[in-house]
């Protein structure tokens, strides 16, 4: 079965952690037999054909790319709407998307085209499987769905996306139900939830740590979004009841100087410390590390540093939002509280640094969770089973 995948993100060489998922899952697929032809864009010092791990890979270029770069940034958005210049370049790049994709598609007569973001990827692949008659599934993460709130041209384009998918993948039951209120020409039998994978060779299982002051880790942006103040706050409660602990807090973000102000002036300097964003290694030398691990995001697409966190045998702490309660079995694997209660989230917190044993055993549950749902081979065998599913469907072949 041949498979063209079209995405305006992908990893740029062995190593690169850019879209890392999407690779773990073609590469996957590869080895399962089918083959796999990804589009993308190009960039400084990457071949235009290339083969990563049996993923053959074919890359575009695109005019005033070296003036307005759009791609391989993680802001494509932010940028096309901040600036007419920056307009002007990302008509200039469907235009040269869609051409490109179009050339590959003929040459490769593919089984299946596999969108991943319906935007703009998505909008380049409907108009090809409709014209070559071939069966599409679109693949959401959580940025592209977040468009679909916004209304208007938004609404507009996804809908003539979603009218030529046969079917839909998203992140999270959460990104589900926000895709389903928003559009009405795709039903639910047809949209699949099916997580992002995770490099369980970063984050091998090991036992409790021995702190002598238990450790909590947050990976979050520094932004509204992530509620880190929340953490800040419950942290304020429990200092000021002696009960002892530290958190590390890694990530960056626009927030990064006023979080840090707000820890000088509440006295928490010896409580909580902020570190950069580091490589997969450290992080998963820093999930070992801690005791514990909190994600207090508000409407988060999934959560994916709480699997990584399920990898290495940690409980887990979230807020009851999002893509969390994908993840968290409250009680099973971790613990749950209403989002922007602070009192719950002090007692969350509470009972992970008082009861050791309490730690342990939902740590493994984490762990069972993590290796029965998110692993790579199950949900490469999900994206598999899909595939076959829209080509049996469609008349095609069977591998």
């Amino acid at each position: 079965m041949k498979v063209v995948v079209i995405t305006h993100n992908y990893i740029r060489r062995e190593g690169d952690l850019t879209a890392l998922y999407l690779h773990r899952l073609s590469s996957g697929l590869v080895e399962k037999g089918l083959e796999i032809t990804v589009v993308c864009p190009h960039a400084p010092g990457l071949l235009r054909n290339d083969e990563i791990d049996g993923v053959k890979i074919k890359r575009f270029g695109y005019p005033f790319s070296g003036i307005k770069p759009l791609v391989y940034t993680g802001n494509m958005h932010q940028e096309v709407a901040g600036s007419i210049l920056a307009k002007f370049v990302f008509l200039s790049f469907l235009c040269s998307f869609y051409r490109f994709a179009r050339k590959i598609c003929r040459q490769e007569k593919p089984d299946l085209i596999w969108a991943n973001w319906w935007a703009p990827p998505g909008i380049i692949a409907a108009r090809i499987a409709r014209k070559m008659n071939v069966p599409l599934v679109i693949s959401s993460h959580g940025t592209d769905i977040s468009l679909l709130s916004k209304g208007g041209i938004f609404r507009r384009i996804s809908r003539y996306v979603y009218e030529r998918t046969n079917k839909a993948t998203v992140v999270s039951s959460f990104l589900k139900d926000k895709l389903l209120r928003n559009t009405d020409v795709i039903a639910g039998d047809d949209v699949s939830v099916i997580p992002m994978p995770v490099g369980m060779e970063h984050f091998p299982k090991t036992a409790q740590p021995e702190n002598d002051v238990p450790v909590l880790l947050s990976v979050a942006r520094y932004t509204k979004q992530k509620r880190l103040g929340d953490i800040m706050s419950a942290a304020a409660k429990l200092k000021a009841e002696g009960i002892p602990f530290k958190i590390i807090m890694v990530g960056e973000g626009p927030l990064e100087a006023e979080l840090k102000k707000a820890v000088a002036d509440g006295g928490l300097d010896d409580q909580i410390e902020f570190m950069s964003l580091v490589a997969q290694q450290r992080l998963g030398e820093l999930y070992r590390q801690s005791d514990a691990v909190i994600l207090s995001s508000e409407d988060e697409g999934f959560g994916l540093v709480l699997v990584e966190a399920g990898f290495t045998g940690r409980v887990v702490v979230g807020s009851r939002s999002g893509g969390i309660t994908d993840i968290i079995n409250d009680g099973e694997n971790g613990l749950l509280y209403e989002l922007g209660d602070i009192e719950a989230l002090s007692e969350c917190i509470r009972q992970i640094l008082t009861d050791r044993e309490l730690r342990a055993q939902l740590g493994e549950g984490n762990y069972k969770r993590a290796t029965e749902n998110f692993s790579t081979p199950v949900l490469v065998d999900r994206v598999y089973n899909l595939f076959m599913s829209v080509s049996s469907e469609n008349g095609g072949l069977q591998v």
